[in-house]
């Protein structure tokens, strides 16, 4: 809060001026306590924070800084309070500073029309609050990632992705590049938990590109190219069996530890394994050895990571099930509801092609071809499901959904989008059913993962604009 100004009566001015100060002192101690202290700390002051504000708004209720500043304080909360692990209260934090942002939002907008009207110059791009909207939505899609709601994290990925394309952040040479390299090095990072290991590896990639051609990755953007970026790109580079795209990574994770911005041990570790896992064992033992000097647990870290499992992406769920329907026909099996030639050419326009496909709304080439491919995965993943593939089902019922809700976004911002018709209405309610049929039967399995998944459903619901219920 950079200023507040100063009116009605000396006594409540005084009040006032106390709360200011308080607030920013307790503020300003929490933002340091996250680096020094621990978020525990941190929100013991940001509650301080809180409580001067409130007596604030009491004292002089018209102070246009206040919304503001209590919304950067939630958006503060919400990383303190998923770092102690207290997600729920991370995402009600987050919630209420988006409701803030949004207001903001409509309040910035109206005065730009009103000066339109005028005839005065107006900033091109979104009004300032766009992208504080999208930061929010950014922290919040790591909450719910955390949470393991894996719709309401990617949905909320998608829309901060999609903020920041709005404001040219994705174009090239804009001066907002450092934002979408930001953006995309935390997508890969809950792309990889929650969502496509194939999309978490074309976030990576584009944002340490960008990152690259920003020139020397400076101490701000650490944290996000060698803290998200660049671990989960090494990883899935490995997985693939791409060893010098991994170790060129690797390179780059132990160079900033050497600089004092991340862990030696786990550096040297990570290169020990992927060395030993291409063949050169000769190389790899230098690494391996600096690593049990200081910790042979990183070495075990780094062979458990190499060793996991990851879960089937969209496009290898896809191609299951097509080759599934085309072993299905070629044994003489009767002809079934799903076509396997179908299958493959929503497989290529999902997942094939050049161009940049960060989340769901990335995959919508078409926007009006997004009701059909609605229909279509939902009877993929119905399928799928019912011969207890449900590995593959996941993401395909995922996915579904995610369309709907990239779909619905774009025809609220495109009034005249044809998506916003029966179609879309009728692909929604398909894919809502079909998830809950998925979810139901993880349940009656006792999977652990179906009480989120079925608290994930619900927000899906309200999200998509259906009753919760």
């Amino acid at each position: 809060m950079k200023k507040f100004w100063r009116r009605g009566a000396s006594q409540d001015r005084d009040r006032a001026e106390q709360a200011i100060q308080e607030y920013r002192t307790a503020y300003e101690r929490g933002l340091a306590a996250e680096q020094s202290q621990g978020p525990a700390q941190a929100l013991a002051e940001f509650d301080r924070a809180q409580h001067a504000l409130d007596r604030l708004d009491a004292a002089s209720p018209d102070l246009p800084e206040v919304p503001q500043a209590r919304a950067g304080l939630l958006y503060a909360m919400g990383r303190a309070r998923t770092d102690v692990g207290d997600v729920a209260g991370a995402v009600a934090a987050l919630d209420q500073a988006e409701e803030l942002y949004r207001r903001m939002e409509s309040e910035q907008l109206a005065i730009r029309m009103e000066g339109e009207q005028r005839g005065d110059r107006q900033e091109p791009g979104p009004v300032p609050a766009v992208l504080m909207t999208a930061d929010v939505r950014l922290r919040r899609a790591r909450a719910y990632a955390e949470w393991d709601r894996p719709f309401s994290a990617l949905s909320d990925l998608d829309m901060s992705i999609g903020g920041y394309m709005r404001a040219g952040a994705f174009t090239p040479l804009s001066d907002r590049s450092g934002d979408a390299a930001r953006i995309l090095a935390v997508g890969a990072k809950i792309q990889l938990r929650v969502g496509d290991h194939e999309l978490a590896l074309e976030c990576g990639q584009e944002s340490l590109a960008r990152y690259r051609e920003m020139g020397e990755i400076g101490p701000e953007a650490i944290p996000y190219a060698i803290g998200f970026a660049a671990p989960v790109v090494s990883m899935l580079e490995a997985a693939r069996g791409q060893w010098d795209a991994a170790l060129a990574v690797d390179g780059l994770i132990l160079e900033a530890a050497e600089l004092g911005r991340g862990d030696t041990s786990g550096a040297h570790a990570r290169i020990g394994v992927h060395l030993r896992e291409a063949g050169r064992d000769a190389e790899a033992a230098g690494h391996l050895a600096i690593a049990a000097r200081g910790s042979r647990d990183r070495i075990t870290e780094m062979e458990r990571e190499f060793g996991a499992v990851l879960a089937p992406s969209l496009r290898e769920a896809l191609l299951e099930a097509e080759r599934t329907e085309s072993a299905r026909l070629a044994g003489g099996g009767r002809t079934g509801a799903l076509d396997p030639l179908e299958i493959r050419a929503l497989r290529l326009s999902l997942c094939g092609g050049d161009g940049a496909r960060f989340s769901a709304t990335g995959r919508m080439n078409v926007v009006d071809a997004a009701p059909r491919q609605v229909t279509s995965l939902a009877r993929i993943g119905r399928q799928l499901a019912a011969s207890e593939r449900l590995p593959a089902a996941l993401p395909v019922l995922r996915e579904a959904l995610l369309l709907c809700d990239a779909a619905r976004r774009s025809a609220t911002l495109n009034t005249g989008d044809s998506t916003a018709t029966v179609p879309l209405h009728e692909a929604r309610e398909s894919a809502l059913a079909e998830a809950a049929v998925l979810v139901g039967m993880l349940e009656r399995a006792g999977n652990p993962m179906s009480d989120a998944l079925t608290a994930d459903l619900r927000n899906a619901r309200e999200r998509l604009g259906m009753s919760a219920h």
